[in-house]
């Protein structure tokens, strides 16, 4: 009797732990992403306003949707990262910028 209450408590701790591992949950996201003229962009990292004293920046509209980061941008003018209102500028065919509160610019390339 001595042993079963020992092999008893292993089990019991054995299913407990395996609960508690599957109960877990991790959380996925993607980078960061913006949808824009049904093309994708990703972040590529921040920049000064210096960066881009010589390009003439135009305004190509505001963040309409912020979405989790879970999730994909399935609209133009979407993101999983930035905040809606957010001012997204044209660098050239291929690059974004986002206005940062901070002031600064998220820059963002086309996947391809």
């Amino acid at each position: 009797m001595g042993r079963k209450l020992p092999l008893a408590g292993i089990m019991v701790l054995s299913l407990l732990l395996i609960q508690c591992v599957g109960c877990s949950k991790q959380s996925a996201s993607y980078a960061s992403l913006l949808k824009y003229n049904d093309d994708e962009y990703i972040g590529k990292g921040i920049e000064r306003p210096e960066a881009f004293a010589d390009t003439d920046l135009t305004l190509a509209g505001t963040v309409q949707k912020k979405v989790e980061p879970d999730q994909y941008p399935d609209t133009n003018f979407a993101s999983n990262e930035l905040p809606e209102g957010t001012e997204i500028y044209i660098v050239d065919d291929d690059r974004l910028v986002a206005l940062l509160e901070n002031r600064r610019f998220k820059v963002f390339e086309r996947m391809e």
